[in-house]
């Protein structure tokens, strides 16, 4: 059995992840995308994140059509930083030796793998996918993990969540950027703007 883990602060999911979600599982032949909201992402302690709580309803509303797609809370329920390598090892112990464990990721990610804690270690845990991402180049940063990587040449999408909370903010369309399940929750929980826009999605 092959699942792919999707890691992300997801805040909020949109349809990039979903679109690139469905194309590795196709093309990669995997059995089910398990997707995991980050709880407390080293990378990101400038920004001010989202509740974990908003995050996770999101992604449940966002792939609960797709019975392939999964979430899974693991890092939710630890304490302190979330580290890649850490999830991969409690996830190696919960599953079967058999099961074979892809980390996907953005080509901008696969840039800046070698600065993550104990990089070596993650592509020993789980084969690395990677998807392209605008403006990075895969080239120099996959000669470390050659032998771990597998490249997928989906889609390049350039939808962000910083993008999608920023038109929010300023009271823009999101039409077709996200599911309409997710952008109903934002707008009903009034998330990224002290109030929301009329725009519909």
């Amino acid at each position: 059995m092959k699942i792919g883990l999707f890691g992300g602060t997801f805040d909020p999911i949109h349809n990039g992840h979903l679109i690139i979600a469905e194309w590795v599982r196709e093309e990669l032949q995997l059995d089910k995308i398990i997707f995991i909201p980050a709880g407390d992402p080293p990378h990101k302690q400038e920004n001010n994140i989202t509740p974990i709580r908003h995050r996770l309803t999101m992604v449940s509303l966002a792939i609960a059509a797709n019975e392939r797609f999964s979430l899974s809370d693991i890092e939710v329920k630890k304490a302190g930083k979330s580290y890649t390598v850490e999830t991969l090892r409690t996830l190696q112990n919960h599953f079967p030796p058999q099961i074979n464990l892809f980390w996907i990721i953005g080509s901008d990610s696969l840039f800046d793998l070698p600065n993550w804690f104990q990089p070596d270690e993650i592509v020993k845990l789980a084969q690395i996918v990677v998807y392209p991402r605008p403006a990075y180049s895969v080239d120099e940063a996959a000669a470390r993990f050659k032998d771990r990587v597998l490249y997928v040449d989906s889609p390049l999408i350039d939808i962000s969540s910083t993008l999608i909370r920023e038109r929010i903010r300023q009271e823009k369309s999101v039409r077709y950027l996200l599911p309409e399940s997710v952008f109903n929750y934002i707008r009903r929980e009034n998330l990224y703007s002290g109030h929301q826009s009329a725009h519909s999605v």
